[in-house]
């Protein structure tokens, strides 16, 4: 997580998402906002890590962009009962993507994460298109926070476990622990005395948003009708995610009245697997209501499996060795293995549930048409450990600019380096970008994909 100057001034602006200026504990009229804030808002960008590549039958839409036919990967996209509404017109599926920059250098499988942003190798000094756009090119100059980088399981930055990097390939170091993003976010933008008392009150089990009340209340006072209902939704939306974080701390070696620090199960590998389901969605709620608040606009979030997770019986306690490596594909000289495609599919299609409760709450909080998802794994074939034909999606709105609601099925006979749809993004948010990442080929690293975008529909 990239922090700027987080104090308890601009979490306060933050909140109000950029509708009230707050000086001290009073709060005044905002000064005009850009035009671009006013006619839509700023955009967003997330950058997602989906585990295990995928089940390629289950994954390909049917007919008429039909993505909710029987064991379909992406059906939580078309599910209105779990996730508030179809997401259909929000999803852009594309096909026949591969992470070139990795496979010319050997970065590939499961270090091929490292790809997904940078459009670059194990070696490359670019940064990931993250923090190009929020440092480099300044977008995230903005915000209380520049950017975030969340995770699930896997606190560390090693090869393959890591989406953002910095200018120079140093990666930045992903946050795993719910309660640390909570405070990062919205819970401890104090120092010295405040934030001691701060640390009292949530101790007795008082909210942060209780400490903060009569900031909160003056900001109610001076803000119009509309402005006051969408804080009182902010507000209401933190208390919510505040609360759950109790149910998620695992048994912790000190008591909770004694330290906050950390979660002693955490990790993967370290037993923290029977919380993940939880902390994702956590993580998830935590990521959208930040975007919503303004608080920062470029995020990444790196997922994990359902290894040891024992939340569907009918899995192997190890999905990676005993599922994703066992995953037999359907080729024009073998008919392959459908067990092992739903075995897959499951992991999939668990992934995919998390991005659709992303949507759900970025529409919730009236942000999808200013967001670009970009989901992407590090494999296409895990069985192969193959680096093309990764599972790719875009989700959002992108402020218009790209055309949403289809499948692209791309050139099936060579494959499309991931680097076009970087450049493509790079463009969307006004960057004026030819080419991203780092290889030795200019056709890899050249050009947008223009059938993305929606002026331009091959």
């Amino acid at each position: 997580m990239s922090v700027g100057s987080l104090t308890r001034r601009s979490f306060l602006a933050a909140l109000g998402a950029g509708l009230l200026e707050v000086k001290g504990s009073r709060a005044a009229p905002s000064t005009a906002l850009s035009p671009e804030h006013q006619a839509k808002g700023p955009l967003r960008f997330i950058g997602v890590y989906t585990p295990h590549g995928s089940a390629y039958e289950l994954y390909r839409p049917g007919a008429n962009f039909d993505i909710a036919y029987e064991h379909s990967v992406l059906a939580p996209f078309d599910d209105a009962k779990n996730y508030g509404r179809s997401f259909k017109d929000k999803l852009l599926v594309v096909d026949h993507v591969d992470l070139s920059a990795g496979i010319e250098v050997g970065t590939v499988g499961h270090d091929a994460a490292r790809v997904i942003l940078t459009g670059s190798g194990a070696h490359g000094k670019n940064p990931s298109i993250d923090q190009f756009l929020a440092v480099d090119q300044g977008l995230g100059r903005d915000t209380p926070i520049t950017s975030l980088a969340l995770g699930v399981g896997h606190a560390g930055s090693d090869l393959g476990l890591n989406l953002s990097y910095a200018q120079g390939g140093t990666p930045i170091p992903k946050i795993i622990d719910p309660t640390l993003a909570f405070d990062e976010l919205f819970g401890a933008p104090l120092s010295g005395k405040a934030k001691a008392e701060l640390e009292h009150d949530r101790q007795a089990k008082r909210s942060v948003l209780d400490f903060l009340k009569h900031d909160l209340d003056a900001l109610k006072r001076r803000a119009g009708r509309s402005e006051s209902s969408k804080l009182d939704q902010h507000t209401t939306a933190l208390r919510e995610i505040e609360k759950r974080l109790v149910g998620v701390r695992p048994s912790c070696q000190a008591p909770l009245d004694r330290s906050r620090t950390e979660f002693t199960r955490l990790k993967a590998y370290g037993g923290g697997e029977q919380h993940f389901d939880t902390i994702t969605d956590v993580m998830i709620d935590l990521l959208a209501r930040a975007l919503s608040c303004d608080i920062s606009r470029f995020a990444s979030f790196f997922m994990a499996d359902l290894s040891r997770s024992k939340l569907f019986p009918e899995l192997p306690s190890d999905i990676h060795g005993q599922v994703a490596h066992r995953y037999l594909a359907r080729t024009d000289k073998i008919k392959g293995d459908p067990a092992s495609w739903q075995a897959l599919g499951l992991q999939n299609r668990y992934s995919y549930s998390k991005l659709a409760r992303l949507m759900q709450r970025l529409d919730e909080a009236g942000i999808v048409d200013q967001c670009l998802v970009y989901a992407s794994s590090d494999m296409g074939d895990p069985a192969r450990h193959s680096s093309r034909q990764v599972p790719t999606l875009l989700l959002g709105g992108a402020g218009g600019k790209l055309k949403m609601g289809r499948y692209l099925e791309l050139d099936p006979r060579r494959g499309t380096p991931n680097n076009k749809i970087l450049v493509s993004i790079c463009q969307v948010f006004g960057a004026p970008v030819e080419r991203f990442g780092t290889s030795s080929s200019s056709a890899t690293l050249s050009g947008r994909l223009a059938a993305l975008h929606s002026a331009v529909i091959e």
